[in-house]
């Protein structure tokens, strides 16, 4: 569902992967024990202790995907900066906003089968964080829905606006006995304050949030029911929590006290959180 050779090979291919790798043993500080944690998780270090030792047969990394220089043009430019000095992306060149858009396409069939196995016909959707999970077009297509998409960055959002520009855009939500993809909209804005959407679009039938962190209390007032997508696979967890991070969006935020309430769903590597409203439970 996730392409997680492709993924873990990006990172290895880096420079500074395969310069530390020329080191038996180290003792991170602080600032850079969440770098090695990672690095662990992918298998180029081995936890002692407080120590990390390099592995004894360390992955090889041959022939790249496009998946893989994208994620490895990411880990060298965004992750690796943040992961050990904290430091965030505010400007994106044209080459590191390809990485990103080519990095998207490694949750696709994840987007489809999400969105064929547990959302219903039509209705009109909130994306509360477009990246990195990607949903768009897929809920249009597949399941008939209205979509408003939200993200912190605006040229993060363009990346996602660029492509979706030349299916025909209707002027206001449509209702479900129209076309798929007839209506789509896009909103730059904290996902703090997505509670203000309901005063331009009314309540949502559905939102969903896919490795980012949303205010619940707030987004389980403005959607029947959302969908808390949270992806299992901790290397690319912990790789999408430092990429996220990196760029200053909203990490992953789990809020106990709401998903006791919730319907949990397993699908592959992915564990999915339905929270739904009184009125639609």
């Amino acid at each position: 569902m996730i392409p997680r050779e492709d993924i873990v090979a990006g990172i290895l291919s880096t420079p500074i992967v395969t310069l530390l790798l020329e080191v038996e043993e180290v003792k991170p500080s602080p600032r850079s024990r969440a770098l090695f944690e990672l690095l662990a998780e992918v298998g180029a270090f081995q936890r002692k202790g407080d120590k990390y030792r390099r592995g004894r047969s360390p992955p090889e990394v041959t022939e790249l995907s496009p998946i893989s220089d994208a994620v490895a043009e990411i880990f060298q430019h965004i992750v690796f900066p943040y992961l050990v000095s904290g430091r965030k992306a505010t400007r994106l060149s044209p080459e590191l906003i390809r990485a990103l858009y080519v990095y998207t396409s490694a949750y696709q069939i994840m987007r489809i089968e999400v969105t064929q196995e547990l959302l219903k016909y039509g209705g009109l959707t909130l994306v509360a964080g477009w990246f990195p999970c990607g949903f768009s077009s897929e809920l249009m297509s597949i399941s008939g829905r209205d979509v408003v998409i939200v993200e912190e960055r605006e040229d993060i959002l363009t990346m996602e606006m660029d492509r979706l520009s030349l299916i025909p855009l209707a002027p206001s939500p449509t209702g479900q006995e129209l076309a798929a993809a007839s209506f789509y909209s896009f909103e730059t804005t904290s996902l703090s304050g997505l509670d203000e959407l309901t005063n331009k679009y009314g309540k949502f039938d559905t939102a969903i949030v896919c490795s980012r962190g949303v205010d619940m209390e707030k987004i389980d007032k403005i959607a029947d029911e959302v969908y808390f997508i949270a992806i299992r696979d901790r290397p690319i967890d912990l790789f999408n929590q430092a990429l996220v991070k990196g760029l200053g969006l909203t990490p992953p935020a789990t809020d106990e006290k709401f998903l006791k309430k919730a319907e949990k769903k397993e699908l592959g590597p992915l564990a999915i959180y339905v929270i739904r409203s009184a009125s639609t439970a």
